[in-house]
């Protein structure tokens, strides 16, 4: 049995915006709220290997996007603006004075957007590898592909059915490792499973938003604590383009982390959880 297995996870749903949101509750809600946000095409189920530690600490709260894993798609445009909106009416519900956030990649705009829109309801908020602009980050071929093959009504479903069909996912592995080495998630078979739950409708929406992003106008109305966790080896985002990012931000704090690459979250949570930690602290 996984430690994750083993732990008492509350898994709850909420109709928010006419549609049903599933979040996992975990910890005791007399301790700091932390909210964690995955990222694009995954689910809450990523954060699993963190939840031990992490739950001794925190209060902690694991959404499913919209759209993705057990929630249902916005009838609103699936952005990172309406995203933030749903981590809100969460907050609300719960009735969390002030929260913390982690995110990873697109979800680390997610809380971006979050606490720029709501930075009374911030205490600290912490990210990795997110974009703020997309002139200022490098979308490679692996994601091009993925994005651009959802103008084509037919693809979407074909990958829906490969999706269902094991004996396809070592050649697709080997593919994408080619296409990006630090690609870490097709590795462990999580690609298949949250890859055929997600809405695909869902998957357009926030993937074109992600690539036309600009955070910078947000990010100077962010009055909270802010970290960035940054790789050196990130093939989406140069130390540059972090160091343009901070500049935005009122209190930020820039981690850069020797060989990390943009899915550190993924490949060393230990690592992430001790970084994580010790900023909240």
């Amino acid at each position: 049995m996984s430690e994750s297995s083993s732990l008492k996870l509350n898994h709850n749903f909420l109709e928010i915006f006419g549609s049903k949101i599933h979040f996992v509750v975990l910890g005791n809600a007399a301790n700091p709220s932390l909210f964690l946000v995955h990222s694009f095409y995954l689910s809450w189920a990523v954060f699993k290997p963190c939840l031990k530690d992490l739950s001794e600490r925190f209060f902690l709260v694991i959404p499913d996007l919209p759209g993705f894993g057990e929630s249902e798609m916005l009838k609103a445009p699936n952005t990172s603006f309406n995203y933030a909106q749903v981590l809100e009416e969460i907050r609300k519900f719960l009735d969390c004075r002030k929260i913390s956030l982690y995110g990873f990649s697109a979800g680390g705009i997610v809380v971006l957007k979050y606490a720029s829109l709501h930075s009374n309801s911030c205490d600290k908020v912490c990210e990795q590898g997110a974009p703020y602009f997309y002139q200022d980050y490098q979308v490679i071929l692996r994601d091009k592909l993925l994005l651009w093959s959802f103008f084509f009504p037919a693809f979407p479903r074909f990958l829906k059915w490969l999706s269902c069909h094991h004996f396809i996912w070592p050649l697709i592995r080997r593919i994408s490792k080619n296409l990006d080495v630090t690609m870490r998630t097709m590795e462990n078979g999580r690609i298949e499973r949250d890859f055929a739950r997600m809405n695909l409708r869902a998957a357009y929406e926030w993937g074109r938003d992600i690539l036309k992003i600009d955070l910078r106008h947000d990010l100077g109305k962010i009055t909270c604590p802010v970290q960035v966790i940054a790789g050196d080896c990130d093939p989406y985002l140069s130390l540059a383009s972090i160091d343009r990012m901070s500049k935005f931000i009122k209190d930020c704090r820039v981690m850069v982390l020797e060989g990390g690459d943009h899915e550190m979250t993924i490949k060393d949570p230990d690592l992430i959880v001790g970084k994580l930690t010790e900023f909240l602290k």
